[in-house]
This record gives C-alpha cells, sequence and structure tokens, in this order.
C-alpha cells in the first residue's frame, strides 16, 4: 500500500510514490495507492477508547477503511 499525503496529485511527491510503485510491481508485489487528500481522516483526540474500552476509534472517518487494507 502506497499512502499519498501530497495536496496534488501528479506533483513531484506523487511522482515519487510512482516509481516507488513500479518498482514494487516490477519486484512482483501487488500495490494500491491511496490518496489521503480524497479521504477524511480526522485526528487522534486522545480519548483513548480504542486502548481502554477495546472499541474501535468513536471517530466517524474513512481511517477504518483504510486500516483495513493494510
Amino acid at each position: 500500500m502506497v499512502l499519498s499525503a501530497s495536496p496534488r496529485k501528479g506533483g513531484n511527491s506523487d511522482l515519487l510514490c510512482d516509481q516507488f510503485i513500479l518498482g514494487a510491481k516490477e519486484a512482483g508485489h501487488s500495490v494500491e495507492r491511496i490518496f489521503l487528500k480524497d479521504r477524511e481522516i480526522n485526528y487522534c483526540t486522545g480519548c483513548g477508547a480504542c486502548y481502554s474500552m477495546g472499541e474501535g476509534c468513536p471517530q466517524e472517518d474513512d481511517m477504518p477503511e483504510v486500516l483495513e487494507k493494510k
């Protein structure tokens, strides 16, 4: 998985992601790129629900979908 945090597609960071993906594919790996700018991911508030209560994060954002792909 490649997480692209570039604010714009086609920018320098995105081009580096392209090269990394190319190398990974040449080595026989499957690769998926996720553009973080296209996702709603909130900051951790430090509430501790994920640790102390054994529950998932109470925030309703796209992070669970990203974590499933790991």
